[in-house]
C-alpha cells in the first residue's frame, strides 16, 4: 500500500499538522508491525495512566476523548486482568479513580519493547543521529504543547 505523500508545507499550521499526522501513521504501522497483540485502546489506556497517573474515570475520558460509559468499560476490562486497579474517589464517594498496576506498567513496558525491536529491525540503515534529532525535537514539541500558556 503506497502512502499518500503530503504537499511541501507553506505555514506554521500546515507543517504541525503534518507532523501530527506523521505521527499517527507512526503509531499506526507501529502496531502493525511491532508483534505484539495489545488491542489499541488497551494500549492508549494503559499509556494515559502511565502518564498522567491515578485519575478519575471522568478525567480519563476526558484526556482519551471518549465517552465516561466507553472509558468505565475499558479501564473496567484493565482492572479485570489486573493491569489497573479501580478504586473510590477518597474526595467524592461518588467517583471511581483509576491507576495503574505494577502487572499494568509491566505489560506496558514489554509492548514498548516490543515496538522497539520490530523498528530497529526495519531501520537498520537510518541514521542514529536523525533518531536522537527527532527524539529530541518530538520530546520538546509534547512540553511545549503541554504549558499552560501554549
Amino acid at each position: 500500500m503506497q502512502l499518500k505523500q503530503a504537499t511541501e508545507p507553506t505555514s506554521t499550521e500546515d507543517r504541525l499538522v503534518d507532523v501530527v499526522v506523521a505521527a499517527a501513521r507512526l503509531t499506526r504501522l507501529t502496531g502493525a508491525i511491532g508483534g505484539d497483540d495489545l488491542p489499541r485502546a488497551v494500549l492508549r489506556a494503559l499509556s494515559t495512566l502511565d502518564e498522567y497517573g491515578a485519575m478519575r474515570i471522568s478525567e480519563f475520558a476526558r484526556i482519551d476523548r471518549c465517552s465516561q460509559p466507553a472509558a468505565t468499560a475499558l479501564l473496567g476490562r484493565l482492572a479485570e486482568a489486573g493491569l489497573a486497579t479501580r478504586t473510590k474517589d477518597p474526595d467524592d464517594s461518588r467517583a471511581v479513580v483509576a491507576e495503574l498496576t505494577p502487572a499494568g506498567r509491566d505489560r506496558l513496558a514489554t509492548t514498548r519493547e516490543r515496538f522497539g525491536t520490530a523498528l530497529t529491525r526495519r531501520l537498520t540503515d537510518f541514521d542514529p543521529e536523525r533518531l536522537a534529532r527527532l527524539d529530541r525535537e518530538l520530546h520538546a514539541l509534547v512540553e511545549a504543547l503541554k504549558t499552560p500558556d501554549a
